[in-house]
């Protein structure tokens, strides 16, 4: 038996399967349910509010990384410089 006639006896029965159980959609209870202005302007400003957030947090996290590389570099050419001085 080849491949492919190995996968149609196995797809086969289950596309039958499904075929041939009806399926019944029931709607939801709250389908004519729909967010209000307060509730949607409520979660876009959440969303936004976590963006920029975050956005302000890394922001500050590289600045920091930044400042304490900066930092770090003035001390050592500082310490050469004095040193070659002498």
């Amino acid at each position: 038996m080849s491949l492919k006639s190995i996968n149609a006896i196995i797809i086969l029965p289950a596309l039958c399967a499904c075929a041939g159980s009806p399926q019944t959609i029931d709607p939801p209870s709250n389908a004519n349910w729909a967010p209000t202005r307060e509730e949607s302007v409520s979660f876009f400003s959440r969303i936004h509010k976590t963006v920029r957030d975050s956005e302000r947090a890394s922001y500050d996290l590289m600045y920091d990384i930044r400042d304490g590389f900066d930092s770090f570099v003035y001390d050592v050419q500082k310490g050469y410089y004095q040193g070659y001085q002498k």
